[in-house]
């Protein structure tokens, strides 16, 4: 029989990250580094929309970069395979996918272009960005924009990125679907 920790409820809960180079590697280039907005695949709310802070890799120049590096929070999902209720965030590490329906439907808005070590150094800082516990999570931070923003933060404070630039993406991102979206883009995201 598996027990499932409520490790969720601490403050630095990350979950050691694996090495996913096997699909696209992350080379010592610059690249774009942006923040994410995703359609909500559950809701069409406009305020539902997820965030990511996610660059492109696979390539030595952006046309070769065939997969998208990922830096965000994932839902915690009980034995049974549901979502919990309030939900929990667990950060599991940065994940590198191909680009499916999801990234094509993002909003993207650049946070800068940066080198190997920059982008490392907001992997780092993302593994020491804390978890909202539940018992101060809010009803209105259904997605884990809370988590980004924090990481946000910690970027600013680490000369990653400007307070400017944080500012102008968190406004940015927080109008992207301000119009709500149709059920096609609903399924589409699934």
């Amino acid at each position: 029989m598996v027990k499932v920790l409520i490790a969720q409820d601490h403050l630095t809960l990350s979950l050691p990250g694996t090495s996913d180079d096997w699909l696209a590697r992350d080379y010592d280039v610059d690249a774009p580094v942006y923040l994410f907005v995703y359609p909500s695949h559950t809701s069409t709310d406009p305020h539902r929309s997820r965030w990511s802070i996610t660059w492109p890799v696979g390539g030595h120049v952006e046309t070769q970069m065939v997969a998208w590096r990922h830096v965000h929070a994932d839902v915690y999902e009980n034995e049974s395979g549901l979502e919990t209720d309030p939900p929990r965030y667990v950060y599991g590490g940065a994940i590198t996918k191909t680009a499916g329906p999801g990234t094509v439907l993002a909003k993207r808005f650049l946070l800068g272009v940066m080198s190997l070590a920059m982008r490392k150094r907001i992997e780092e800082l993302a593994a020491e960005t804390p978890l909202v516990p539940v018992a101060e999570w809010q009803p209105t931070d259904t997605d884990a924009q809370g988590w980004i923003r924090g990481l946000l933060e910690r970027m600013v404070a680490s000369a990653v990125i400007s307070g400017a630039t944080r500012e102008r993406v968190i406004q940015q991102a927080s109008n992207a679907f301000l119009v709500p979206h149709s059920p096609l883009v609903l399924g589409l995201c699934e």
